[in-house]
């Protein structure tokens, strides 16, 4: 784990044991929010089939959201693309013979993903979908469960919430409510009002 502190806490917050993990987060790190921790950092691999990456895409999975490092220009430039986790609307995993494929599905991350003239994105996504190949299958299965996780307490935090404000109100607020959205006449408000009192 790493997030933006002063170098001691920064020693003893890394729970990142590659050395190689723990020098791609100093690529990001001011790209980080104050306290944002990261948790798991994949590469793609350099040889990947039908492909001759020598910059490949990095993957960062912070407490708040999915980063992608995708470098170009053989490392010359870079571009960041960040996706929040209540942005997700899903992730699959395809298992490969030597690697796996994430395919990341969130509005817009195909049209931010595909190459462009003035880019100069190194094409990974198919459709609306980002698809990030050749990720090592035991960091791709990390991050789909991470992810999922992730993408499950948002949605039950959701549902809680609307519960709640569906739930918890008292008959006179519903009424204000139904006047505001105008359900009912202002007559109609008086007269229920009046009931109510």
């Amino acid at each position: 784990m790493f997030g933006k502190k002063n170098k001691s806490e920064q020693n003893k917050q890394v729970k990142l044991t590659d050395k190689g993990e723990i020098k791609e987060v100093e690529k990001i790190k001011d790209k980080l929010d104050p306290g944002e921790v990261v948790h798991i950092v994949a590469k793609q691999s350099r040889i990947k089939p039908g492909s001759a990456s020598t910059a490949p895409n990095t993957i960062f999975l912070t407490d708040t959201r999915l980063i992608i490092r995708n470098p170009t220009l053989f490392g010359m430039r870079e571009n960041f693309e960040d996706y929040s986790y209540d942005k997700l609307t899903n992730i699959k995993l395809e298992k490969g013979v030597f690697s796996s494929t994430l395919v990341i599905t969130a509005p817009g991350m195909g049209t931010a993903a595909r190459t462009g003239l003035q880019s100069g994105l190194v094409p990974w996504g198919r459709g609306e979908d980002g698809t990030i190949d050749a990720i090592p299958k035991d960091k791709a299965e990390l991050i789909l469960r991470f992810v999922r996780e992730k993408m499950e307490k948002i949605r039950t935090q959701n549902s809680q919430q609307t519960a709640n404000n569906n739930s918890g109100d008292d008959p006179l607020t519903l009424l204000k409510k139904r006047f505001v959205m105008g359900e009912i006449t202002k007559d109609e408000f008086e007269d229920m009002k009046k009931m109510l009192e």
